[in-house]
């Protein structure tokens, strides 16, 4: 009897064939999965979650960056047009150099208070570095008046941005804070404050939570291991040896020396000085006894 003769039986036949090799290799694999899961081995080697470590976070590369273009060695001048090369530009510091920022206060404004807030800062550097009330106008050596209720920024070739605010002493002027930002993340590397200097005791320094707030302000957190440096020229500090990088602080007094009209002015003030900035173990600076 010829199939062709019978199309359903053909047809019944046909389907069945396809369905079988359709389900070949699921019996297989199942097969084959049921043998692998009742049958134990050891591996060689546990898994182990990666070390973070400074390339992992964008601020670490900036600032090493930063670091390691500041410190090449000038370009000959026939090199200077080639293309693909890099010339670290550092950031302007003059008044008479820098940029009035006046939609900058603001954020100098909400950096400071984020410090304050989160306690990197005391209150009394933020009410220091943020007073804005007044109508005092400079003169450059360039023949231009400055108004000192604003502040003026400037910033590198990588980014960084600084800004600071100036002011008068006796009519000689000096830098009442400075502070630098990554210009893309937001984050504060370096923050500079004058204070007057009323009696001998240092106005408060950032302590060892204070130096952690400042470690997560920066999107450091995560390196994990965050620790006061052993014998540390620096009495206020954190070191992270995944990330090869060092925050400190600084409270010191200092005697400001302006000149005005050819005489000269002097105050004792005080200073804090915040910065997180990239470190070796090798490049940690050890206090010698």
């Amino acid at each position: 009897m010829s199939l062709w003769q019978h199309p359903k039986g053909m047809t019944a036949l046909c389907a069945a064939a396809v369905l079988a090799c359709a389900a070949a290799p699921a019996v297989f694999l199942t097969v084959v999965d049921a043998a692998e899961l009742g049958r134990t081995e050891a591996v060689a080697d546990a898994y182990v979650a990666p070390v973070p470590s400074g390339d992992d976070y964008y601020i670490l590369r900036q600032l090493a960056a930063q670091r390691q273009q500041a410190s090449s060695q000038p370009l000959p001048e026939e090199e200077t047009t080639w293309p693909g090369l890099k010339m670290y530009i550092g950031a302007q510091n003059s008044l008479e150099s820098m940029l009035p920022g006046y939609d900058y206060q603001e954020t100098a404004n909400a950096a400071l208070t984020q410090l304050t807030d989160s306690g990197t800062i005391d209150s009394q550097w933020m009410a220091w570095a943020l007073d804005w009330n007044t109508q005092d106008y400079y003169s450059g050596y360039n023949g231009q008046d400055y108004a000192l209720d604003t502040p003026y920024y400037a910033t590198d070739s990588l980014g960084f941005v600084t800004l600071k605010r100036f002011a008068l002493e006796q009519g000689a002027l000096y830098t009442a804070f400075s502070l630098t930002i990554d210009s893309r993340t937001g984050a504060v590397t370096q923050l500079w404050i004058s204070a007057p200097r009323q009696g001998d005791d240092p106005p408060p320094v950032p302590d060892e939570a204070g130096l952690r707030a400042f470690a997560v302000q920066a999107g450091l957190e995560a390196l994990g291991d965050w620790t006061v440096p052993e014998n540390s020229a620096y009495p206020h500090a954190l070191y992270s040896r995944n990330g090869q990088a060092l925050i400190s602080a600084t409270v010191s007094p200092y005697e400001y020396t302006g000149w005005v009209n050819n005489t000269m002015v002097t105050q004792d003030r005080w200073f804090l000085s915040l910065s997180l900035q990239p470190c070796s173990p090798e490049e940690l600076p050890i206090l010698v006894s």
